[in-house]
């Protein structure tokens, strides 16, 4: 039953995106600029949130704020307003926009971790992000997301591609949809939590005194620097054009 819901979800964001698609040229641009080449091609997801994909449908493309260098961490990402004290990156966009985002760059969506007794780890396609941002002299620096968290025992940078695992959708008891991240703000995760629309496929606690990962502080610039996040399926060859 929750397959059919999700997949009634998945035909909603997609119908969603194409009438975007179709009336982009009468829908009112917002003052944030992704840092690409050629801005002016990119295909809107939303009126005014900060979220396109590429004109060829292989990236997606999105633009927030950085929120935290250092602390406890269990978020790459989070939505606005939700969890900046323990995430990388704020992006003001409806989670579920994001999840259609995905769907139109032909990501599969996966599930998210689960005991069943043991650790079962999330699984979906595997998702490449790149992170760009304007350093003091005005220069595009890019980096691997990765590259902005490290291991706090080893200190080593994160390699593990995250996966597509789509978040939780269904009814709640009085018949009303619901899509988790939605609800939490919880987009892109480091410590696992069922509700992200990605996680890594690895099994990374949520308990504050055993976290994994810690922000790769030098490598961050500061807070409320405005940031591009570039999402790419990660078996994607092709040269980026975004």
């Amino acid at each position: 039953m929750i397959g059919k819901r999700f997949f009634a979800f998945g035909l909603f964001v997609l119908l969603g995106a194409a009438i975007l698609f179709a009336d982009e040229s009468n829908v009112a641009k917002s003052e944030v600029a992704p840092l690409c080449d050629a801005p002016e091609t990119l295909k809107r997801l939303d009126p005014v949130e900060p979220i396109w994909v590429t004109a060829d449908r292989t990236a997606l493309v999105m633009v927030g704020k950085v929120s935290l260098r250092e602390g406890l961490l269990e978020f790459f990402a989070c939505r606005a307003g939700s969890k900046e004290y323990e995430s990388i990156v704020a992006i003001d966009v409806k989670p579920y926009l994001i999840h259609a985002g995905l769907l139109v760059i032909g990501a599969k969506k996966g599930h998210p971790f689960r005991y069943d007794p043991e650790f079962i780890p999330a699984e979906g396609e595997k998702i490449n992000i790149v992170v760009r941002w304007k350093g003091d002299d005005g220069e595009v620096r890019e980096l691997p997301a990765g590259e902005w968290v490290r291991n706090g025992e080893t200190g080593e940078t994160l390699s593990t591609p995250w996966v597509f695992t789509g978040s939780i959708s269904g009814k709640d008891q009085k018949g009303n949809p619901y899509y988790m991240a939605n609800i939490t703000g919880e987009l892109i995760g480091v410590s696992n939590f069922a509700a992200t629309i990605l996680d890594l496929p690895i099994e990374s606690t949520s308990e504050n005194e055993n976290l994994l990962f810690e922000p790769n502080t030098e490598k961050i610039p500061p807070p409320e620097t405005e940031v591009t996040l570039v999402l790419r399926r990660a078996d994607d060859k092709e040269d980026e054009k975004e």
